[in-house]
């Protein structure tokens, strides 16, 4: 039995904690895995993610973090990691800071992973890639870089040490309970029974730039087409929620926080992203899968991923440019569109899948330590 321990801050509503939910399920579901998920903060049912998308054969701690730095959490996770005498211990987002005090004790023992889930330099801060410098170059910690791009910008800040790129996987998007009520909703806001609908599935954030999003609706609104913004604000970026609802235009819905997110995909006509940086975003992938179009701006993994082949990509991250961009979407004869979800299947199963990816996790966890 090989026991594996996954380690996060805790399941909030973003593309990394579902990430990591969808592997622990993967390898839950391998013969010979044992799966822990820690949270280091409780979890709080009215602010993350269902515990019912947790396959019930996976353990799940939670520690109870307190705000900002919490010195705790190092003996707590040492002493957590001690008891479950793991094969792998696997961390994500800032979780891996507060495993350095267990590592140190025992450096050549269990396998130890961290996933970057962004661009390095916005995945850490100025210290903690420092941190890692020494975590990584003395082989203690093997990173993992899932797209391209982060891959490139991991080696330019952490050099040779850099070897790993697994793509980043996603389950499939499939219609729950709520499809036909989503549907219904969403017809309900289109202009006719020909209203192309877009999709932006992303929390109000300044990395996802919902402005630019914002201000080239505005200059399609003779266009028939709508844009449904599905997602929740951190505290500190209530006041970009603010701004945004205050000057949207009357083709911009805001859906807020939802638990069905793949109705919404499996309704929608495009996926719409105009962030300013970005990893490998799970919900471009949710939307191949589910054979909407994307059409984004040029940074990060999406590069990577979006190709003249898959959809539209912006020639850069610019209010003309990326209305251009929409335009590129609207005006394509429907063939090609058809063509071009086609493509993106295929290419999520060939590449995206999340059995695809946890089978090059589980290779990487068998390496020795």
């Amino acid at each position: 039995m090989r026991k594996i321990v996954q380690v996060l801050p805790a399941l909030g509503w973003g593309g990394a904690q579902v990430f990591c939910i969808q592997l622990c399920n993967e390898l839950a579901r391998t013969h010979g895995y044992d799966v822990t998920l820690v949270s280091m903060y409780h979890h709080k049912p009215d602010k993350h993610l269902p515990l019912h998308l947790l396959d019930k054969k996976i353990k799940f701690v939670t520690l109870g973090k307190r705000p900002a730095l919490d010195p705790t959490m190092f003996f707590k996770l040492r002493k957590l990691i001690e008891q479950q005498q793991p094969d792998v211990v696997h961390t994500h987002l800032h979780a891996g800071y507060y495993c350095f005090l267990g590592y140190l004790n025992n450096k050549k023992g269990y396998k130890k992973v961290h996933t970057f889930h962004n661009l390095v330099k916005q995945d850490s801060p100025w210290l903690g890639r420092q941190a890692f410098k020494y975590f990584f170059g003395n082989k203690i910690i093997t990173p993992v870089s899932i797209s391209e791009e982060v891959f490139k910008g991991a080696i330019e800040e952490y050099g040779e040490c850099i070897k790993v790129l697994i793509e980043n996987g996603s389950e499939p998007a499939k219609p729950t309970a709520l499809f036909e009520e989503t549907k219904d909703k969403i017809n309900k806001l289109k202009k006719n029974a020909d209203t192309s609908v877009l999709v932006n599935i992303a929390r109000i954030s300044v990395q996802k730039n919902q402005q630019l999003l914002l201000e080239s609706m505005r200059r399609l609104q003779n266009e028939n087409v709508i844009c449904l913004i599905i997602g929740d604000y951190a505290q500190d970026d209530k006041k970009i929620y603010d701004a945004l609802i205050a000057n949207k235009p009357d083709n911009v819905f805001f859906m807020g926080k939802v638990n069905n997110v793949s109705d919404y995909l499996l309704n929608a006509d495009a996926f719409v992203l105009s962030s300013i940086f970005e990893g490998a975003p799970i919900s471009l992938l949710e939307a191949l899968s589910a054979g909407v179009v994307p059409v984004c701006t040029p940074v990060g993994g999406l590069k990577n991923v979006i190709t003249k082949d898959i959809g539209f990509l912006s020639t850069e991250v610019a209010e003309d440019a990326y209305t251009n961009a929409l335009k590129a979407y609207l005006h394509t004869p429907g063939e090609e569109i058809e063509r071009l979800k086609e493509n993106g299947k295929a290419l999520f199963d060939d590449m995206y899948s999340m059995r695809h990816c946890a089978a090059q996790y589980k290779e990487l966890y068998l390496k020795e330590a």
